[in-house]
């Protein structure tokens, strides 16, 4: 009976109390793709690259300049970006596993160059 409990509370240990969500997973990728610097003469210039299947920059982050170039998004890919009520939205393109599912996006803003979980806290920090 001891060596069933044992086997037991070594199987619970070996799988964590609550799996990461997809939505999760996708914004801590986010966040490490996400990259920003002071540019002289350009102010706070944001770059979000995930490996070799989307890249997008914001250039003057919250100024009066800002620009959003998007330098490779492709719908085919697993990951994609477009523009959403103001805000970059990186969204699963038709290669992913994911792309029925549209319920797990993230949202960049330009104004803060944050990566945010929802469009509506996105929309919020454009305020």
């Amino acid at each position: 009976m001891m060596r069933i409990l044992l086997s037991f509370a070594l199987m619970l240990a070996a799988f964590p109390a609550q799996a990461e969500s997809r939505a999760d997973r996708l914004f801590k990728r986010a966040v490490a793709a996400t990259t920003c610097e002071q540019v002289p003469n350009n102010g706070r210039r944001c770059n979000y690259r995930f490996g070799d299947i989307l890249e997008f920059s914001v250039k003057d982050v919250g100024g009066t300049d800002t620009v959003i170039s998007f330098t490779m998004s492709n719908s085919g890919h697993e990951l994609y970006a477009v523009i959403y009520f103001g805000c970059v939205a990186v969204v699963p393109g038709s290669a992913s596993r994911d792309a029925p599912d549209l319920s797990h996006n993230v949202f960049v803003s330009p104004v803060t160059g944050k990566v945010y979980k929802t469009a509506s806290q996105c929309r919020a920090a454009l305020a």
